[in-house]
């Protein structure tokens, strides 16, 4: 059940057999290769002799005593093989140990009968040349022996029972990925944040995890560019943080992205009506500053320039910088638009949507060629420079990017499904929160959200709006035990990022990088600056609750990622199994046929659509491929399948 690649978790399981001693490595990978070859399901890339698997001390093992080693029913095949190659002739030298071998067969098939022996006088007419009747009777009277003995042995099938339509043997299926996930460690949060994301979950109906990873990201994105945290003195981490909630269509994403950024849309309003007839002005005095620029290229053209002032002119128009109107965030935006925004931003900006566009204008749906190297640095605070041919150059020294996305789960599976974004660092970057649903329990009267619960989060929003930007962030630290804590988490978690977490290790790898902003944010968000009496703030220093709050969330959104790396590579497929399996169980279905499926289910309607969903629920033990017997007259019947029971005696 691990997600390999590209491919989704699926049940896989190792089969163990006897062999003889073979010394010669040239020999056994011979060997393995007829092995392959009788058994082309086995892995073809397994055959060197190099190859050694060591034992899983967790897996649940089954034993059945065979009667042969696979040495020996190799070479029965291999018998049986020459034997079909010789244009069924049998020749001299091989034909008494053929028909040995084909009296054996044939008797523990079908009996010691009159039709089994039959069979096999009809192998024995074609030696070339012929056996002396005698001879013949001895081989099968051998065979009689051989068969007596084999009635006696414990666990003996008789044909009959061998030969006739089995019923499978039902085990409990094996259930498809679902994770029983923490839910948001709201009391890790600020007070004035956790209040309000707690009545926002109660307004709208929504889990609690969508209102607080929200807010998470909401303060990173009134933070950024202005502070820094130190882990120690060779480690400084922006403060800014890429999180991406996934949940179903009707879930009221958008509703709580709406609540959560209220406040940036009114700080953003009331700042930029304030100040708009600054903006007009920066623009008048940019427009007489290229006049002044032309007026003395025509000057300087004709001689009548004094020494040095096209020089000042120059200087003063390349160090102009316009001011433009605040825009504390963006929706939808190509990646060259995005490197703009950063530019008139400051070296900050951010993205909040309700949809995953950006993902499938990442992906190349758009355009063929698509450049993520913005989300990438933005991220880390790489610098960031664009030269690209009839646009000015952009160069952005420290650039500071938030992202705040709620998708579907069918968005979120492409994305982990490229293979470029994952490649280059792009979903280890991402905080992943998959809330349960709480659809078809959700109240239609709740309690509205208090005109003091919002004043308390509309002012911490608008105090951390308020900080300047300085030309150097201000630097956040730790306490000493703060950053014992944390030395205690990065210690406890490296030596498990191969081994317990093997199937994100890019994503844990960058974990710590994560706590400590959150540790940065949650610090800042604790307390209430005041702009105005304030000269010379106290330093911010984390203490050792904030950091174990810090990491608390952090631990929240690992096991989070994990279900977002494992589940959405199969979510299409799981989603159809569960389908699937809704309609078998509501119409009481025994067994099936593969018409009954695409009758009753209304949104398959094709065989290449439903016979992987019948391949894969047949995998995991939901339902089984019935044998049935072909009289050799006419077309097959179509395939029947079987229901497990299990289904019916629980439901749920």
């Amino acid at each position: 059940m691990k997600q390999k690649n590209n491919k989704s978790p699926r049940p896989r399981y190792h089969v163990t057999f006897r062999v003889g001693s073979i010394k010669d490595p040239s020999a056994f990978s011979a060997f393995m290769k007829k092995v392959q070859t009788i058994f082309p399901f086995f892995d073809e890339n397994a055959l060197d002799a190099g190859r050694f698997f060591y034992g899983n001390p967790d897996a649940e093992v089954i034993i059945h005593n065979g009667g042969k080693s696979l040495t020996e029913f190799v070479a029965e095949w291999e018998s049986e093989q020459a034997f079909a190659e010789l244009d069924e002739v049998i020749p001299d030298g091989r034909r008494n140990s053929t028909l040995s071998l084909i009296a054996g067969k044939t008797i523990k098939r079908h009996g010691d009968t009159d039709h089994a022996y039959k069979m096999f006088l009809q192998y024995a007419d074609k030696c070339d040349p012929p056996l002396a009747d005698s001879e013949v009777d001895r081989i099968w009277h051998s065979a009689q022996k051989f068969y007596k003995k084999v009635k006696m042995q414990p666990g003996y099938i008789s044909p009959e029972e061998y030969n006739s339509p089995k019923e499978p043997q039902w085990e409990t299926p094996i259930p498809f990925d679902e994770y029983t996930l923490p839910t948001f460690p709201v009391e890790a949060l600020p007070e004035v944040i956790r209040m309000y994301t707690v009545a926002l979950a109660e307004s709208t109906q929504t889990p609690v995890d969508m209102s607080a990873s929200a807010s998470i990201a909401i303060m990173a994105l009134c933070m950024q560019g202005k502070y820094r945290i130190r882990g120690k003195p060779d480690w400084i981490e922006p403060l800014n943080l890429y999180v991406v909630e996934v949940a179903e269509p009707s879930e009221r994403k958008s509703a709580v992205i709406n609540a959560e950024t209220k406040p940036l849309n009114a700080y953003e309003t009331e700042y930029n009506k304030q100040n708009s007839g600054s903006f007009e002005a920066s623009k008048m005095h940019k427009r007489v500053l290229e006049r002044r620029q032309k007026s003395m290229e025509d000057q300087a053209a004709k001689g009548k320039l004094e020494d040095g002032e096209l020089d000042r002119i120059a200087s003063e128009i390349a160090e102009y910088k316009v001011k433009n109107p605040l825009r504390l965030y963006v929706d939808d935006i190509t990646t060259e638009k995005l490197n703009s925004a950063l530019s008139d931003g400051g070296g900050k900006t951010a993205i909040v949507s309700s949809e995953g566009g950006i993902f499938d204008m990442l992906a190349g749906i758009y355009t063929k060629n698509v450049n993520i190297d913005v989300f990438l640095k933005g991220h880390s605070g790489d610098c960031i420079r664009v030269d690209r041919v009839g646009r000015e150059s952009e160069s952005i020294m420290n650039p500071a990017l938030t992202i705040l996305l709620t998708v579907q789960p069918n968005v979120l599976s492409g994305l982990m499904q490229n293979g470029t974004f994952r490649g280059r660092g792009l979903t280890a970057r991402f905080l992943y929160c998959m809330p349960t649903s709480i659809v078809g329990t959700r109240k239609y009267r709740t309690e509205p959200i208090s005109e003091d619960v919002y004043r308390g989060y509309d002012s911490l929003i608008r105090n951390l709006l308020d900080d300047e930007q300085l030309a150097e962030p201000e630097l956040i630290t730790l306490s000493p035990e703060a950053d014992k804590l944390l030395e205690t988490f990065v210690e406890d978690l490296e030596p498990k990022i191969k081994t317990d977490f093997a199937d994100i290790t890019d994503w844990v790898g960058k974990l710590a990088g994560a706590v400590l902003p959150i540790a940065g944010i949650l610090c800042r968000a604790s307390v209430c600056r005041s702009h105005d009496f304030l000269d010379d703030p106290p330093p911010l220093i984390v203490d050792e609750k904030t950091m174990e709050n810090a990491i608390s969330i952090g631990q929240y959104f690992t096991e989070h990622a994990k279900a977002a790396f494992s589940l959405m590579g199969a979510d299409a497929m799981v989603k159809q199994c569960k389908y699937v399996l809704s309609v078998i169980t509501k119409n009481g279905l025994v067994e099936f046929r593969r018409r009954d499926i695409m009758r009753l289910c209304r949104s398959i309607k094709t065989v290449e659509e439903v016979q992987p969903v019948l391949n894969h629920l047949a995998d995991y033990g939901y339902i089984a491929p019935k044998e049935e017997t072909y009289s050799g007259k006419g077309r097959p019947a179509a395939q029947t399948y079987l229901v497990n029971p299990c289904l019916y005696e629980n439901e749920t």
